[in-house]
């Protein structure tokens, strides 16, 4: 992924999220804040489904969120989810709200060719730097796993922001027949994210992609 904010890199900076020599960047250069789910209460899953067959992949998520195309294009697509009372104004934040996206992915560089190094990047690019200068520190994994018989990635980390510590979860499977990438993203922070840990967990579990 190119670092130099050309119409090629398809990221954005996630407002200033970390101290000011480093900042890992959202996905999605031209894409809307996802809404989010406000407060912090522990809510049940149920059957708001995100994603559909033109994404490729779909999770569910509480039966009181709701769903919105947030980004459409051959190389990058994500649909994102949110409960009643959200805004699209905040993505990921270290605050006492949930929000969460599914995104399919398309190499655009040669080094993004690795899907396995897409794949760790699927939601932020430089999550690998991030990492290695210490802004992003595991929580838990990385952990393989199974997604439609396919292998995958699970990942719990944390991202120290000018906020606050952001935890997120990801998922991350590669469909080599296909040369793309596909992933859900959740996050809030950390005690919103413990809060909400059975929620979380079941989305999570729910990712899919179309058959």
């Amino acid at each position: 992924m190119t670092r130099d904010g050309s119409a090629r890199n398809v990221v954005r900076a996630v407002e200033p999220m970390f101290a000011a020599k480093f900042a890992v960047r959202f996905a999605a250069k031209f894409v809307a804040p996802i809404l989010l789910l406000m407060g912090c209460g522990s809510v049940s899953v149920g059957s708001t489904y995100v994603g559909n067959a033109d994404l490729g992949a779909f999770t569910k998520a509480p039966s009181e969120w709701k769903t919105d195309v947030v980004q459409s294009a051959p190389e990058f697509s994500m649909h994102g989810f949110w409960a009643p009372g959200g805004s699209k104004t905040t993505l990921l934040e270290p605050s006492s709200s949930v929000s969460g996206v599914v995104i399919r992915r398309l190499p655009t560089t040669e080094e993004e060719t690795d899907l396995e190094y897409l794949g760790r990047g699927v939601a932020f690019s430089d999550l690998n730097e991030a990492f290695e200068q210490g802004y992003a520190v595991l929580s838990e994994g990385p952990t393989d796993l199974r997604v439609s018989k396919l292998p995958g990635e699970k990942l719990v980390y944390d991202l120290q922001t000018e906020s606050g510590t952001l935890r997120v979860v990801q998922v991350s499977v590669a469909d080599r027949s296909k040369g793309e990438v596909y992933g859900v993203v959740i996050g809030c922070s950390v005690v919103c994210f413990s809060a909400n840990r059975a929620t979380i967990d079941s989305i999570v579990k729910d990712f899919r992609l179309g058959q």
